[in-house]
Formats: C-alpha cells, sequence, structure tokens
C-alpha cells in the first residue's frame, strides 16, 4: 500500500479506539447524558469513517459505515434503547469495520459487504425503530419560547426535547452574554460545563439585553436544575436562568402511550464481563505529525546529547571553583534533554488497553460461535508499547486466540465431566522485562496434544521416528509452515493453522515466541518483544572500574556488609540467607581479591517474596539512581547480561539485564561448587 496512506491508516486507527472506548461507556450504567454524549460521539465517528471511505475510493466500506451511523442516529433520537445485546451487535459492528480495515491495508480486495455476518441482527434493529402508527410524538410546544425560536430547532433537537420530557427530566434555558473578543472559547467552556451537569439540546442566538455589548446565547439544557454559580459564571456574563418545560406538563396520554414496554433485540449469549470503562473526557485536540519529522527532532536532540557530554567531560577533568556553575548549568541541561527525549517517545507510545479492547469483543463472538462461555481477563493494560507494534500485533492475537477458543478451550460438557467449570478461563496479561515486553496469553483448556504432533511431525518428514523428542521440541513443531494436526481446518481455526503467519510476524520484530502446555490444564503462549526506545529508572553501580545500570524494578535492597564477601559467601538479607556473587564474576572479569562491602539483592520482576528467586549482587560501589533513554544496540545482541546502553557524562553507562544476570550469577556460583 502506498506509504503515503500511512497518516491515513493512523488516523481510522484513533478513530477506531475512540469508538471501542465510548462503546464501553455503555456497557455500565450512566447518568442519560453520559449516554446521550457517548452515542453522539460514536455517531460523528462513524460519520467520519463514512466520508474518509468514501473520499478514498472505498466504496462497500463507506456503505457499511453508514449503515452503522444510521443505528447511532436511531439511539440518539431515541428510537433504540441501549441493551447489552444492542451494544453486543454494535461492537461486532465495529469490530468487521476494524478487520475489513486491516484487510485494506494489506493489499487485500473490498468484501461486498463487511457486515454480512451481522445483517439479520441489524435488520431487526431497524425494524424495531421503526415509528408507530400515528407518528412520533413532538413535545417542543410545551417549551416556554417564542415561535419563531422553537422554529429554529432541528429535527434532532426536537427528537431530545421530547425523549427528555418522556424521561421526566426538566428542560432549562441558561442566557450568557459574552464578549466579542473571546465568546468562541468562553461558549466552549459555558458548553462544556452545562453538558457535565445535564444534556446539552441546544445552542440558540438570543437577544442582546439592553445597555450591554458582546453577543448573546440560550443553552438549553437537561437536568434537574441549572445553577450559574455551580456552572461558575461571571456576573457580567451571565443572564438568567429558567425552566421551559416540566415533564409533569406533558399529557397523561403521550406518557400513557411512551411508558408501554417497548420490544427488545432478541438476546443474545451473553460473554465474559466487560472491562471497567472510564466516562466519557472532553475531545482533545491531536496533532498529527509525520513520523519522519520525529525522527529527525530525536536524531538531532541524540547529536545535542553527545555535544553536552563531550562538554561535560571535559569540564570534570578541569578544575577549580569556576567550574561549579558550569556543571550545575550542565546539569539543568542533561535534565531538559532528557524530558524532551521522553516527551517525543511518549508521541510513539500507546497504551497496550488499546490492543486488548480490540481482543475483547472478538472473543465474545468466538465464544458465542463456537458454544464456548470464556472468562476472560486482561492484566497490565497501563503499559506502553510504540505504535507501530500495536498494527503489527493484531493479527497474530487474532490467530492465538482463535486457536485457544477453537481447540483450546472443551466445550462446557467435556469440562463438566472433567471436574472444570463450564466457563473457560483466557488470561492474557503485559508485563515489563528491562527492554522487552512480554505478553502472555494462558488459557485452562486441553493443553496440546503431544503424542498427535509427534505422529504428524513424523508423518510430514519433520520428525524421524524413533528418536526421543523433548516437549520443546513438539511445541516448537506447531510454529513450523503448514503444520497441523487437524484432518480439516474449521470455519474458525485448525490448532496450528496460522501459527506460522505468528512466528513470522514476531521474529519479524525481533521478538520470539515460546509455547508449554500441560494436559488438561491448559496452554502457555508467550511472545517476548524487544522496545527499540525506552525510559527507565536505574540505579547505578560502578564494578571493576566500570560503571553500569540495573533497572530499579528488579531492586529488593542495597546493603552494606561489616566485613569483605567474595563469590560463593551467603549474606543475611532481611533474616534470609541468600547466595552472593560478584558482578565481574558474572561478566566474565576478575574478582576483586580484596573482596567487596556492598550488594544489591535482585528478584525476577513480577514475582513474589513467597516464590520469586532472589540473589546478591556483590558491586564496588554504589553511586545513586538515574533515569536514562535506553535505545536498542544491535552490536550488544550476543553480549551476555547487557540489554543496552546510554551516554553519560561520565562515558557509557551499561544496563543490565537483571533476569540474564541472574541467570549469569547462578551459572557462575554453580561452577565454584563443582570447583570447575
Amino acid at each position: 500500500m502506498d506509504p503515503s496512506f500511512d497518516d491515513v491508516w493512523a488516523e481510522w486507527e484513533d478513530l477506531f479506539a475512540q469508538a471501542r472506548k465510548t462503546l464501553g461507556t455503555l456497557k455500565t450504567p450512566q447518568p442519560p447524558h453520559v449516554v446521550q454524549t457517548s452515542v453522539n460521539a460514536l455517531f460523528r465517528t462513524t460519520h467520519t469513517l463514512k466520508g474518509m471511505a468514501g473520499m478514498l475510493g472505498f466504496p462497500s466500506f463507506s456503505r457499511a459505515a453508514h449503515r452503522m451511523e444510521d443505528i447511532f442516529d436511531l439511539m440518539r433520537k431515541g428510537r433504540l434503547r441501549s441493551t447489552d445485546s444492542l451494544i453486543e451487535t454494535l461492537e461486532s459492528g465495529i469490530q468487521a469495520l476494524e478487520s475489513g480495515l486491516a484487510g485494506l491495508r494489506r493489499g487485500r480486495p473490498e468484501p461486498e459487504d463487511y457486515l454480512r455476518g451481522l445483517r439479520r441482527q441489524l435488520g431487526e434493529l431497524e425494524a424495531l425503530a421503526r415509528p408507530s402508527e400515528g407518528g412520533t410524538q413532538d413535545l417542543t410546544s410545551l417549551l416556554d419560547l417564542p415561535p419563531e425560536v422553537l422554529k429554529g430547532l432541528s429535527d434532532y433537537e426536537r427528537t431530545r426535547v421530547t425523549a427528555v420530557l418522556l424521561a421526566g427530566t426538566p428542560i432549562h434555558s441558561l442566557a450568557v452574554c459574552l464578549d466579542f473578543a473571546t465568546f468562541d472559547e468562553r461558549l466552549r467552556a459555558l458548553s462544556e460545563a452545562a453538558a457535565a451537569s445535564g444534556e446539552l439540546i441546544s445552542t440558540l442566538p438570543w437577544e442582546v439585553p439592553e445597555g450591554r455589548e458582546g453577543l448573546a446565547f440560550l443553552l438549553l439544557v437537561a437536568a434537574p436544575s441549572v445553577e450559574d454559580q455551580a456552572l461558575g459564571i461571571p456576573a457580567e456574563e451571565f443572564i438568567g436562568t429558567r425552566r421551559l418545560a416540566d415533564p409533569e406538563r406533558v399529557p397523561a396520554s403521550v406518557r400513557a402511550a411512551a411508558a408501554a414496554p417497548a420490544p427488545e433485540p432478541p438476546p443474545v449469549e451473553s460473554g465474559p464481563e466487560p472491562m471497567p470503562s472510564a466516562p466519557p473526557i472532553p475531545d482533545m485536540e491531536v496533532l498529527r505529525l509525520p513520523a519522519q519529522r520525529v525522527e529527525a527532532l530525536e536524531a538531532r536532540l541524540m547529536e545535542v546529547a553527545q555535544l553536552r557530554d563531550s562538554v561535560s567531560q571535559i569540564m570534570r577533568q578541569g578544575s577549580g571553583a569556576d567550574r561549579e556553575r558550569p556543571l550545575g548549568i550542565m546539569g539543568e541541561m542533561e535534565a531538559g534533554l532528557l524530558e524532551v527525549q521522553k516527551s517525543l517517545l511518549q508521541m510513539r507510545m500507546v497504551k497496550v488497553e488499546s490492543l486488548f479492547s480490540r481482543i475483547e469483543p472478538m472473543v465474545k463472538t468466538l465464544s458465542r460461535d463456537t458454544g464456548k462461555p470464556v472468562r476472560l481477563a486482561f492484566y497490565g493494560g497501563d503499559l506502553e508499547l510504540e505504535r507501530n507494534l500495536l498494527g503489527r500485533l493484531t493479527e497474530p492475537f487474532l490467530h492465538l486466540i482463535r486457536n485457544s477458543l477453537d481447540h483450546g478451550l472443551e466445550t462446557p460438557s467435556e469440562r463438566a465431566a472433567q471436574g472444570k467449570s463450564e466457563s473457560g478461563s483466557l488470561r492474557i496479561s503485559a508485563s515489563q522485562r528491562g527492554r522487552n515486553l512480554r505478553f502472555d496469553l494462558r488459557d485452562d483448556g486441553r493443553g496440546f496434544d503431544l503424542a498427535r504432533i509427534e505422529a504428524r511431525g513424523i508423518a510430514m518428514g519433520l520428525l524421524k521416528e524413533g528418536q526421543v523428542h523433548t516437549p520443546e521440541r513438539l511445541h516448537r513443531l506447531t510454529l513450523e509452515p503448514g503444520f497441523s494436526t487437524q484432518e480439516q481446518a474449521s470455519e474458525i481455526s485448525g490448532r496450528g493453522v496460522g501459527m506460522d503467519v505468528v512466528r513470522a510476524e514476531i521474529e519479524g520484530l525481533g521478538g520470539e515466541i515460546q509455547i508449554s502446555s500441560e494436559p488438561r490444564r491448559g496452554s502457555l503462549v508467550r511472545l517476548t518483544l524487544p522496545l527499540s526506545r525506552a525510559v527507565i529508572s536505574c540505579l547505578k553501580v560502578r564494578s571493576g572500574g566500570q560503571t553500569f545500570g540495573i533497572p530499579l524494578g528488579s531492586v529488593v535492597r542495597v546493603q552494606a556488609s561489616p566485613v569483605p564477601l567474595h563469590g560463593g559467601d551467603r549474606v543475611e538479607v532481611l533474616g534470609m540467607k541468600l547466595p552472593m556473587e560478584s558482578l565481574q564474576a558474572c561478566l566474565a572479569q576478575p574478582e576483586p581479591s580484596t573482596g567487596q562491602r556492598l550488594v544489591v539483592v535482585l528478584r525476577q520482576q513480577g514475582a513474589s517474596s513467597a516464590n520469586g528467586v532472589e540473589i546478591a549482587l556483590g558491586v564496588d560501589e554504589v553511586a545513586g539512581r538515574t533515569e536514562l533513554l535506553l535505545r536498542s544496540l544491535p552490536e550488544l545482541a550476543h553480549a551476555q547480561g547487557i540489554m543496552g546502553g546510554s551516554l553519560q557524562g561520565e562515558g557509557i553507562l551499561w544496563v543490565l539485564d537483571p533476569e540474564a544476570v541472574m541467570g549469569l550469577a547462578m551459572d557462575s556460583l554453580m561452577r565454584r561448587v563443582a570447583r570447575v
């Protein structure tokens, strides 16, 4: 696809992320004005998607977006009530459009109908929203406003007036007079404040009071009450408030007709519990910059940072009191540059939650289609990953989840026969391990059938008959192109179908994939991906004349010893005896003959104190904490224990990989015991 479309794809992704987040607010009970705000936002989003698709020459996508826009329009006009089954249908529709977008981006031809699988549900929704015989009611005449003002109300605003009055909410007017120079900013602020207290139905021009100058506006707000003090309106802007319409004035016959129970969409089998969703937030201005421009700015900042480091090193080599003030200025420059670098990095980052929000509706749909109820849980959604990774991870996750639900989890009857709960469990977690991002997908299903995998591998000539094959080798075999134990693939997946796609995509990102499973207890697929950039907090230590950084997330404690310690000694830490190894010995350097009096206690990230592995690392000096921008260093790809570096005033600070260092320490201690 033409690279010039990159900005368009990015904007579309943002629109879909916004739609998923807004739909999330409708899954939990909300005040009526919050529901209306969310539905209006969804209507605008699908309207924008429709327009962009039409402009770019994707007519089928435009038609599908237009149909979703019609459904949201029916909701905002009060002709469709928000129900669980309705929201689930809308989620499926947004998911279908987003999947279609991914296909377009890969150059696939447009399908005739993106919403083909939802034709029945959407048709039933549209049928439910048809007005009954005799048409719909219009209660705008109950508003205490001049007829010429009422004529200015749009059809949508008339629909909302009627809906809120039938719902028992009074309608108030708020009249304000704003200064010519700032009226646009003030009107926006007042509209947001009014919308926070109720539903802002309309903003109309109003007559300026005698003796005042400016522009006057009348805001129609549906709320129990409207007070100028609560909205923070200055006296010079305030004209007055009053109740325009009272629900008690609605004729009894109209109320009775509205109170008749309306049919609901057919029930849909419920899926996993929805994730808690935040209330909608006000729209924010978004600036879209070409990635090349950001990268050029980052490169320039790196050059400036190197100049700073060179100057800092020269100054530290000097002497005299005159250098103190310049060194202080250099320190401030260093902190400022790091903040700018962090800000630039954050421009490229999105929360993992954005990936999770794409997965949830897909799991619901698969759960319904396979007849397998699933308890879905997400962990680590607040972690961040680079935006370009997000798009490339969606497809691998789709394959893995399809495989897990279709062939990993058992049917409810099979699970009951095994003493399991009828609902399967799927847990997806994200965690950061130094410069790596780790995703774990864990289910409690039947696990991989290793005997069947072995037989299939032998039949395909991938394994030799008569040899012993480890579980690791058999699990790895499922990632080979074309490998599958299924004689016929199902419509959803076949165990192994698409797994080579997962492997290719993950390895193409510089990552790795690991698979493990236990019969009848489930399986674990672990994806480990390197972050090309990361800002991390480190403990600075010195050992053997070199400065190292240890990510603080793995540091449990720093402790001094009254006597020199040597590798192989045991040191007491908080009542526990821990093995101690010198950092120099871990990195295959000579251990100091005089021993070391400082130890840094490390623990595996994410491990609890009850079951975590801890080890004491001997160092020469602890030089404090620092925050640094860590970049991938390809030349260190095979350097054991090192995951990156950062240029500092005193030279290069090598950042250690805590888990790798712990492994090196254990190997070194084992060699000491064996006297190798």
